[in-house]
């Protein structure tokens, strides 16, 4: 198992607009926009890291404790169960609308 022992806070731009970016070390980093207590994912990345080792967990409990409220947007539909466990472990609160195949999810 891989574990992850730091979280950094800059500021950098997704498309044009001024973004949060955590980075974790071993190349995990979330990016999203910050308003108030609530913070908007747009990106988790493990980088060259093997999936399903818990990294991307890791990151999200790191996080989870400096907003009240977190949801995610723009989901890829391979990475949908992957967010919809973390919802249902209480790391998100909710997600945004996705494409999935043919179907859309809404939360």
């Amino acid at each position: 198992m891989y574990t992850l022992h730091e979280m950094r806070e800059t500021e950098g731009y997704y498309g044009n607009r001024r973004a949060t970016i955590y980075k974790f070390g071993r190349g995990v980093r979330i990016i999203g926009f910050k308003k108030n207590n609530h913070f908007e994912i747009r990106v988790l990345t493990i980088g060259m890291n093997p999936r399903q080792k818990g990294m991307g967990k890791q990151a999200l409990l790191m996080l989870r404790p400096k907003f009240e409220k977190i949801s995610v947007s723009e989901i890829y539909d391979y990475a949908l169960p992957f967010w919809i466990k973390m919802k249902e472990r209480g790391l998100i609160n909710n997600l945004g609308s996705v494409k999935a195949g043919d179907s859309e999810y809404i939360d």
